[in-house]
């Protein structure tokens, strides 16, 4: 009897100990819960960003190459209907925590950054809506970079901002034709300046997670002469429903681009010996150019021949990936669990 296995090896490769990285990925949250129920998260003590109700987690799996918080946990579905008025929007905070107490406070001539991965849904308001931010108060609102996202038919943009959502004064990205519905990778970078009203917002789109901040190519920088978070402040993340509809997740912040971005974590490896193109199952498993094509819904996991997962997502049939050209491992999960693996090329 043919058998068809993918052996699964795990690789533990050096953490780095002394990062000091705070992490969300909602790895034990119950699906379709709420938000404000799961580890301390809460809705925002301003009366007035109260309103709707809270977001909640779903099992969606979003990925972007060589981000060390890719492919983890769940995510926060935004939900679009939420925050078209102002008398419904809702948000809801975090503290940044370290562990013990030790909370993200802002430090003169040095930054902070807020990494996390973001999918914008088609049914979003189509203009300019914030949907993440730096918060500082506990008891009202004192918000300090601001990221928007505005959908116009398929194409997305996003823009930057350190308060004010004034035309002009937000800066604005390129347009991202088809960008509706794509995973991209945010990093929204507070800089404390000495001095009064002058501290720095930079919104890093799509950025090479190998590179340091200062070789990354697309960077929105804000400047807008808002107050300054005070050294004092306690540091916290803000997911806000505004009209905004979008999959949040896979959330890491720190001090330090390279702990945030480049932490080598632990990472699946598969034994490509045990690899045949045979399927046991009977599922239909091709590529057409990019495009990875199944017969049916279900879980799609695609390896390098090196063994290095590179991509794992939901699937409807159908999944446009942007793979580079050649040989992949591909490991098809159907919606009652059977494994089917087979060898695809990537055109």
């Amino acid at each position: 009897m043919k058998k068809q296995f993918l052996l699964l090896i795990i690789s533990v490769f050096t953490l780095s100990l002394n990062a000091q990285v705070f992490t969300e990925y909602f790895e034990d949250a119950p699906t379709n819960g709420l938000l404000e129920d799961y580890n301390n998260w809460y809705v925002s003590f301003k009366s007035s960003e109260q309103g709707g109700v809270s977001p909640q987690i779903v099992e969606e799996f979003l990925f972007y190459t060589d981000y060390a918080g890719s492919d983890k946990g769940k995510a926060v579905l935004l939900d679009s209907l939420i925050g078209q008025e102002s008398a419904t929007q809702r948000i809801s905070t975090k503290v940044i925590d370290f562990g013990e107490g030790d909370t993200l406070r802002p430090v003169v001539g040095e930054s902070m950054y807020a990494a996390f991965l973001v999918q914008i849904l088609p049914n979003s308001k189509n203009s300019y809506r914030d949907f993440f931010t730096w918060e500082g108060s506990t008891g009202s609102s004192f918000t300090r970079g601001r990221i928007f996202a505005k959908v116009t038919g398929s194409d997305l943009q996003f823009a930057v901002s350190k308060n004010s959502s004034s035309d002009g004064v937000y800066v604005e990205s390129d347009i991202y034709e088809g960008g509706v519905g794509s995973i991209f990778l945010l990093v929204l970078e507070y800089s404390s300046i000495d001095g009064d009203g002058n501290d720095v917002i930079s919104l890093y789109v799509n950025p090479d997670p190998t590179k340091p901040a200062a070789e990354q190519t697309t960077i929105l920088v804000s400047q807008d002469e808002q107050s300054d978070y005070s050294e004092t402040t306690e540091i916290k993340i803000n997911l806000r429903q505004r009209g905004v509809g979008a999959n949040i997740g896979n959330i890491r912040v720190g001090r330090i681009w390279e702990d945030v971005l480049m932490e080598e974590v632990e990472e699946e490896v598969v034994d490509t010996t045990s690899v045949r193109s045979i399927n046991t199952n009977n599922v239909l498993i091709t590529s057409e150019y990019k495009t990875i094509v199944t017969d049916q819904p279900g879980v799609v996991e695609v390896y390098e021949f090196t063994g290095r997962r590179v991509l794992k997502s939901n699937t409807s049939g159908r999944l446009e990936t942007s793979l580079k050209s050649g040989l992949f491992i591909v490991r098809f999960t159907d919606a009652e669990n059977r494994i089917s693996t087979r060898k695809i090329n990537i055109n």
